[in-house]
């Protein structure tokens, strides 16, 4: 990490990774580029921490919109979440609010007690109507949840398994139960391991790695057998498939990781192949929101308006194409003014089209949204795509009989073949 010169970083300094930056196109900033960045590795500044160091490197969204357009396709969210590891715990921008996030999201238990602890706060407590507290309060879902994970069920062979995440699982657990629904639609039941824990993105992307490696190594741990594993947040099943890169080729846990990795499924490319047509909402306008960590995938773009189209809405299309929201796993709470500006812009972007609704399949995008919609007095529905989804499928009557069991099966099975 800390080299000598731009050759050993790989760096060509083309610059085609400045104008695609979300934060660049925010500040101006050319130090909040990738470019930059890479510079400063170049240089060996990391050798040498300090917190206008760390506040350059806290201000990258980690989208990977860089690395699609870098002509020698360097890792470098890799690159820059191994330099915020050099950084000490108290360096750079709210670094005490990231530290107990990740403290909270690596303990399941302090989680859910937190988000009880705000729904009587949010009771008790007489706040302004714009708030930052009371928006953030009212993310949480009143009702408890729904999908209660079960003490811990060996899994057979080929059985398929559900990664809640901690949004589904603690805040908004109507995703955790669309989802389940959508499944029994379809014919299907998934195992739902207890032991399962946060994804790790955001230990990973906030540079500490052993953290990451140790929740990785839970989630791996808990997911036994051999079958495909759900996940309905497109930034945890992206992060997920990442997990070998946690770890040395030479670790015994890389091969580990490499098989459950190849064992993750994001939910629309899964859904696409196996949900009936619907058409409750049969033209309802909708804005559906990229994901960064989909976005630059195979059928990233394709599967979730698939299955839209298959229930009858009417998509807006992005008129300038899909854009980063802001929020960045925790890079809404370091920086949080350019977190602003960046949303302003993509949300101008989803809001011209006029839709009735806005969706996505991630949590954090689903956060910024939520929020930052709600700032603006803007009465547009935020949902996630499952919620939609089971809404379009079954209406009010969310008991109807599944599809036909053999049916459901061989597409099941023609998924799961061209999965493994």
């Amino acid at each position: 990490m800390e080299t000598g010169n731009s050759k050993e970083t790989g760096c060509a300094k083309c610059g085609a990774c400045v104008p695609v930056c979300p934060v660049f196109a925010a500040e101006g900033k050319e130090s909040l580029a990738a470019r930059g960045r890479l510079h400063l590795l170049a240089a060996g500044c990391v050798s040498h921490p300090s917190d206008r160091l760390a506040e350059l490197f806290a201000c990258c969204l980690l989208c990977g919109a860089c690395e699609q357009v870098c002509p020698r396709r360097l890792p470098i969210t890799q690159l820059v979440a191994e330099a915020r590891s050099h950084f000490p715990l108290l360096l750079g921008p709210a670094c005490l609010q990231k530290t107990a996030a990740c403290a909270a999201l690596a303990r399941p238990v302090l989680l859910e007690m937190l988000v009880k602890a705000g729904l009587r706060l949010k009771h008790l407590l007489m706040l302004p109507k714009n708030s930052g507290l009371r928006l953030k309060l009212a993310l949480a879902e009143e009702r408890p949840p729904v999908l209660p994970l079960p003490e811990n069920l060996p899994q057979a062979d080929g059985r398929l398994a559900y990664f809640v995440g901690c949004f589904a699982r603690h805040v908004q657990p109507s995703i955790a139960a669309a989802t389940e629904r959508l499944l029994r639609r379809c014919g299907l039941t998934a195992l739902l391991p207890a032991e399962q824990c946060c994804c790790g993105l955001a230990a990973w992307s906030s540079g500490k790695l052993e953290l990451a490696r140790e929740l990785a190594q839970r989630n791996i741990t808990a997911f036994t057998g051999d079958g495909p594993v759900l996940a309905s947040c497109a930034s945890c099943s992206s992060h997920l498939r990442s997990y070998p890169r946690l770890f040395a080729e030479d670790d015994p846990w890389h091969k580990r990781a490499r098989a459950f990795a190849a064992r993750v499924q994001e939910f629309c490319s899964f859904f696409k192949e196996l949900l009936p047509p619907a058409s409750n909402f049969n033209g309802l306008r909708l804005f559906y929101h990229d994901p960064c960590h989909l976005r630059f995938e195979p059928n990233g773009l394709t599967a979730p308006r698939i299955l839209l189209k298959q229930c009858g809405f009417n998509i807006i299309q992005p008129e300038n194409g899909p854009a980063c929201c802001g929020q960045g796993g925790l890079f809404h709470i370091a920086c949080p003014e350019t977190s602003a500006k960046i949303f302003s812009r993509c949300s101008r972007q989803a809001l011209a089209g006029q839709p009735a609704c806005i969706t996505s399949t991630c949590s954090g995008c689903l956060m910024q949204y939520q929020l930052g919609l709600a700032q603006q007095n803007m009465k547009i529905r935020v949902a996630h795509l499952a919620v939609l989804l089971e809404e379009a499928i079954g209406g009010g009557a969310a008991c109807e009989p599944p599809m036909e069991q053999s049916a459901t099966h061989k597409k099941y099975s023609k998924v799961c073949a061209t999965f493994f």
